[in-house]
């Protein structure tokens, strides 16, 4: 007996090609071309069971390999799913006020997600949501372990846990596991009350008090005073509490270990204007020293990051945003300008940024190492629709600063005009200035950055 079923494909294809600018006699050489095609294939042999791959192909100068490219089997009921997959970003856990899982730091990414696991979800069921996630890592020798529940309780009140692990394989304890209880009660109105406390084991932990092994943090948001917003949170993390599925609390990331302290938001929204004006403030203490991270100092210091936002809507698409920032540790104050004004319609695009960034700093003979010094940062981005398929896109970012400047222009004439195609042509490195113009740190924090000479063709096709 010959079962069939349905299978739905498409297909996608990307092409790729370069000619940078370089030393040799040939000033202009084709560097690197890529081609890259790739097949999808998805089945429904049941209700319920859904089964998806793809491969694909990639041809370059290192020449061309086939390789399946991701892949899942999923089964869905009334209030379950349960997956196994490869290849794919299946990693997400909410943690909402101590943000333990960053799926980067998961997924095993190598060009793409490697990592491949099941998971199960759940949801609706007498008041319960929960996933399960059972992961291995492909570039390296390791196991991931994840698992979060909630419930609801009535209409006003909601609590949590969370369960990490990460499972390295090497001698001795050579694993990270973290434990989350959460909860959020609302009180009345728009007000919230949410709390995270959570604990870790981890090999690298540098004290034998206990109490510096976890985190906590506690959030009111929001409190509503007429025309004004306003949201706070207390927080207490340990020195010793290491998340290596998280950005906030990885040695390699942003390290926010063993701070104690608080944080407040007001926004007012004018009566009657598009105007809304914003101050942030987070104020903290620590003993960890940033310089050479995994150290403890014998004294405390404390950091106090203050934010002032005026934001101004005006007629016909025009918007400006104007804020100060500032941030005071025990070495200095840093001091930072910035205004920015733009619009579009159907028609065009424009924007224009000006920024001052560590005001004062490395002038007059002061100097500090870890700064290349005040510097005026100029951006400008537009966009223009030449034809009904046809458009201009550009931006370009100046640095001027302690003697010496530099700059970045990225350009881009696009086409859309053939069906399911894209065809782009471009210059310069979109990579410099893509995170906001000149507050991209590529771009603010290298004054040795040029334009990069290099032209490239895209071409994007799928069916």
């Amino acid at each position: 007996m010959l079962v069939v079923y349905p299978i739905s494909f498409n297909g996608y294809f990307e092409g790729e090609y370069l000619a940078q600018k370089s030393r040799l006699p040939v000033r202009w050489d084709m560097w690197n071309p890529k081609n890259y095609f790739e097949m999808k294939f998805t089945v429904n042999p049941s209700p319920g069971v859904t089964g998806f791959f793809s491969l694909a192909a990639l041809s370059n100068s290192n020449g061309m390999r086939f390789y399946m490219n991701q892949g899942h089997l999923t089964y869905r009921a009334s209030n379950t799913e349960f997956t196994a997959f490869s290849r794919e970003d299946r990693f997400w856990i909410s943690s909402p006020l101590l943000f333990l899982v960053n799926t980067d730091r998961i997924k095993d990414d190598s060009y793409g997600p490697k990592a491949e696991g099941i998971r199960f979800d759940l949801w609706e069921w007498k008041g319960f949501y929960g996933a399960l996630i059972a992961s291995k890592f492909r570039t390296w020798d390791g196991e991931a372990y994840l698992g979060s529940i909630s419930k609801m309780f009535g209409q006003n009140f909601e609590l949590g846990g969370i369960y990490l692990k990460k499972d390295w394989r090497g001698e001795g304890a050579s694993f990270n596991s973290i434990y989350s209880l959460n909860g959020r009660s609302h009180i009345k109105g728009p007000l919230n009350l949410r709390f995270e406390i959570a604990k870790s084991i981890h090999p690298s932990q540098l004290t034998p008090e206990k109490s510096d092994d976890y985190a906590v943090e506690l959030e009111f948001r929001r409190i509503k005073i007429q025309n004004l917003s306003v949201a706070w949170s207390l927080f207490n993390y340990g020195i010793d509490f290491i998340d290596e599925f998280s950005n906030k609390f990885n040695l390699s990331y942003d390290r926010e270990f063993d701070r104690r302290g608080v944080y407040g938001e007001f926004v007012y929204m004018v009566p009657y204007k598009a105007v809304n004006l914003i101050y942030k403030t987070r104020y903290w203490q620590s003993r960890f020293d940033e310089t050479y991270p995994g150290f403890q100092l014998p004294e405390t210091y404390s950091k106090w990051w203050n934010y002032g936002e005026i934001y101004i809507e005006y007629y016909g698409g025009v918007s400006s945003k104007f804020y100060v920032e500032s941030t005071k540790d025990t070495a200095e104050t840093w001091n930072h300008l910035f205004f920015e004004i733009g619009g579009e319609n159907s028609t065009m695009k424009l924007r224009l940024q000006y920024k001052i960034m560590d005001i004062g700093i490395n002038k007059n003979g002061q100097a500090v190492y870890y700064s290349i010094g005040e510097r005026n940062l100029v951006g400008a981005e537009f966009r223009v629709n030449l034809t009904q398929n046809l458009f201009f896109y550009g931006r370009a970012s100046v640095g001027m600063g302690v003697g010496r400047s530099w700059e970045s222009v990225f350009l881009q004439l696009g086409y859309r005009g053939i069906k399911n195609t894209e065809i782009f042509l471009e210059y310069g490195e979109p990579g410099h200035t893509d995170g906001d113009l000149v507050n991209d740190w590529d771009f603010s924090n290298n004054p040795y950055l040029r334009t990069d000479d290099k032209v490239k063709l895209l071409a994007k096709y799928w069916f």
